[in-house]
Parts: C-alpha cells; sequence; structure tokens
C-alpha cells in the first residue's frame, strides 16, 4: 500500500480571512454607522424646525386673540356753559373690541388728590351732592361701546365753579384698565390721550388713589 498525503486539514490550521475581505467588512460598517449618524441628525434637526414652527404659531395666536379683545378706554370732558344753559361732564367710553377692566384712577384738582367728587365739592366752596351725578368707576367693566359719567352736572353754579378751577394748572385724570388676558394700560390727561402706555400691572395709587 502507498502511503498518500493527507488531504484533510485540521480545523484549528484554518487560514484566516484575508486583508482584503476584511477591509471591506470594516468599511461597510463604517458606512452604515455614518448614515446612521446623518438619519439621526436630520431627524433632531426637523424636531427642531417642528417646534420652532409650533412656538411661532402659538404666539402669532395669542396675539391674534389679544387684538380681538383690545379694550381701549377713552377720556372726554364736555363742558358748556352761557345762556341757554350749563353743563360739566366727564366721562369714560370703551372704545375697543373687547371688556376694559378698571383697576387704578387719581384725580388731580388743582395739584389735590381727589377721594371722591364731593371732596371737589368742598374744594370749590359749594355743597349738596344732589347736584351732582356721580357713577362709580373703581373695579367696573366696561364693556365694548359702553359710556360712563364719572361725574356731570347741569348746576350753572357748579358748572362755572368747574370751569375756573379747570382753566389753572394742576388738573389731571390719571387711569389704569386692563384686557381679560391682564394686559394693562395707563392714560394721562397730561400726555397724549390717543396712546395708552402698557405697563405689567396697574400703579398703586396708594394715598392719592381716586375712591369712586
Amino acid at each position: 500500500m502507498t502511503d498518500e498525503p493527507d488531504s484533510r486539514q485540521d480545523p484549528d490550521e484554518t487560514e484566516p480571512p484575508s486583508e482584503t475581505e476584511f477591509s471591506g467588512s470594516e468599511r461597510a460598517f463604517v458606512r452604515l454607522t455614518f448614515w446612521q449618524t446623518v438619519l439621526s441628525l436630520v431627524g433632531v434637526f426637523i424636531a427642531i424646525v417642528a417646534l420652532y414652527a409650533a412656538l411661532t404659531e402659538s404666539e402669532a395666536t395669542r396675539k391674534q386673540t389679544a387684538a380681538a379683545v383690545w379694550p381701549f378706554v377713552q377720556l372726554t370732558i364736555s363742558d358748556h356753559l352761557s345762556a341757554d344753559g350749563a353743563e360739566f361732564r366727564i366721562s369714560l367710553t370703551n372704545a375697543g373690541v373687547g371688556p376694559a377692566r378698571m383697576r387704578a384712577m387719581r384725580v388731580l384738582f388743582e395739584g389735590i388728590p381727589l377721594h371722591d367728587w364731593h371732596h371737589a365739592l368742598e374744594l370749590v366752596g359749594e355743597e349738596g351732592t344732589h347736584r351732582l351725578g356721580q357713577t362709580y368707576v373703581s373695579r367696573r367693566v366696561l364693556i365694548p361701546g359702553e359710556t360712563i359719567d364719572m361725574v356731570s352736572t347741569m348746576d350753572r353754579v357748579l358748572v362755572g365753579k368747574f370751569l375756573e378751577s379747570l382753566a389753572r394748572p394742576g388738573n389731571s385724570i390719571s387711569y389704569c384698565y386692563c384686557s381679560i388676558f391682564d394686559e394693562c394700560w395707563v392714560i394721562d390727561s397730561d400726555k397724549d390721550l390717543q396712546t395708552p402706555d402698557p405697563v405689567e400691572e396697574c400703579p398703586d395709587f396708594g394715598d392719592e388713589a381716586f375712591g369712586s
């Protein structure tokens, strides 16, 4: 019998994969990891854009809603004194499109803070509250288009004295009102009555606050 070489290989002697095959697998793995990273970054970018769009839309919606209920409280002073009659009236009108919540007011009469309109009678040397009509304003809500007369009189003597006092310096009315969203504005008759100043909250006039 002729001895022939054994063609079987020992499993432990199997040749390792070639350098070319190993490098190709590695490159495939790197490519896969790269695209996974790209897709993750794209997902994060899309999420950020979507969040920004949502916040922008929410802010725009809030502004539109606030504009739809924007109040604007106008001050009007009417006076008339002639042989035919006499009238003095101070009115507030909500010319806006939303309710106005009256929050604070200060009335200076010849530099003196008024507590109410009866106090004004005393300052002009008159008495008799029946001669003076008044409407309470503090903590009142004015609906759109509503007008209230803070004070009014057709008493000729009172009208004359009020007009004399108003012709002197030191007279002003300041008031603050808010919308239903707690956006607040202050108007001062010494400034532009058509341009309310927005404020974070209504001022506390303290001892100078008008109580009516």
